[in-house]
């Protein structure tokens, strides 16, 4: 619902309610200076605040200088596209060709007046120009940075397939490495024919068999049928107590 304008008349008076503010449009940069200013003829000094409160300037020429230049008018008169213009900073009168924009500070036929260009527009070509450079560096500095980035990129992208290409060469070595201390590590086959070292046949005259060979009776409950060498034999005697019993049987035998 929209606000009465009486109320919001009263709301803007008290600082409640802002009206949208337009923007200011783009003001253009006036490059004369300010009337009042000594300095503005110097291309490189730009007025600002301080100009306007500090320097009053001369509002009024002095009587000596006017007779003086109206003698000199007499002698050498303006043209018709020149116009004489009293400035406020010198306190000094100027003479502007309206056609060509150029000034000068005695009469244009004058034997020592120099004809040149307002400072005015001197100062704005000046200006102009170093933003231009400005801008140009600053072009060459983003391509600069772009290029440099580029680089960086591609500097990057090939350390990275580098150091991966070395990274799988090194993962495909030690692979292989693994692989060869894996088949070297591995334990040769037993041979069923070797004989085993506590088998009472590698240290006696007792010809290899079973376990179980020589023995009166299988007191151990173990399986006296296996067959193999005896390592793989679970339980089985110590080797002193078939020695034993066969040393017992050899009597039992001479006795008989």
């Amino acid at each position: 619902m929209p606000i009465p304008p009486a109320l919001a008349a009263k709301l803007s008076q008290r600082g409640i309610l802002t009206g949208k503010q337009k923007p200011e449009p783009n003001k253009k940069k006036d490059y004369k200076g300010v009337s009042t200013c000594p300095n503005k003829y110097n291309i490189y000094h730009e007025c600002n605040h301080w100009c306007e409160i500090n320097w009053k300037g001369v509002q009024t020429p002095d009587p000596k200088y006017i007779r003086n230049i109206q003698k000199m008018l007499v002698i050498y008169p303006l043209p018709n596209n020149w116009m004489e213009i009293f400035d406020k900073g010198v306190g000094r009168y100027y003479y502007w060709n309206m056609e060509n924009d150029l000034v000068c500070w005695l009469p244009p036929k004058h034997p020592k007046a120099q004809i040149v260009r307002s400072s005015a527009k001197l100062r704005e070509k000046q200006q102009k120009s170093e933003m231009g450079e400005v801008e140009r560096r600053q072009k060459e500095g983003r391509k600069q940075c772009d290029s440099d980035r580029d680089s960086d990129d591609d500097d990057e992208n090939r350390t990275h397939r580098r150091y991966s290409d070395r990274r799988n060469r090194d993962d495909r070595r030690s692979k292989r490495e693994k692989e060869e201390r894996h088949r070297n590590s591995k334990r040769p086959k037993w041979d069923d024919n070797a004989l085993d070292p506590m088998d009472p046949a590698a240290y006696s005259d007792v010809p290899q068999g079973t376990w179980s060979d020589g023995l009166d009776s299988n007191k151990t409950r173990a399986d006296s049928t296996a067959s193999g060498v005896l390592y793989q034999q679970r339980p089985y005697p110590a080797p002193g107590a078939v020695l034993a019993a066969n040393k017992e049987k050899d009597k039992d035998k001479s006795r008989k």
